[in-house]
């Protein structure tokens, strides 16, 4: 009988360790300070005509998050980041984006 409850004990934290791990929120290498808004719009330029892969830290409501990918232009300030699988595309205005770094 003891047996079978250390089981149900690492199972249980089997489970709890993975949920939180599924939902938690994505970690970041670091925070970075948020770049200037003509600095961001040059970077965005340059990434946009010269093609490259970039990283970018977007500035959510209350969260920082960060992810890759290549950018196209809509208009003066709004960009479309496409990640690398080509699954996942977000519309952005140059407000949006906290820091930008070429990969």
């Amino acid at each position: 009988m003891e047996n079978l409850q250390q089981n149900h004990n690492r199972m249980t934290r089997f489970v709890q360790n993975s949920y939180q791990k599924l939902f938690s929120e994505p970690s970041l290498n670091g925070i970075e300070p948020q770049m200037p808004l003509f600095q961001v719009n040059s970077f965005l330029n340059q990434a946009i005509n010269k093609n490259y892969t970039v990283a970018i830290q977007i500035n959510a409501n209350e969260t920082i998050y960060e992810t890759t990918g290549t950018l196209a232009k809509i208009t003066d300030k709004r960009f479309i980041l496409t990640n690398s699988h080509k699954n996942v595309t977000y519309l952005l205005g140059s407000a949006d984006i906290r820091f930008i770094k070429k990969l």
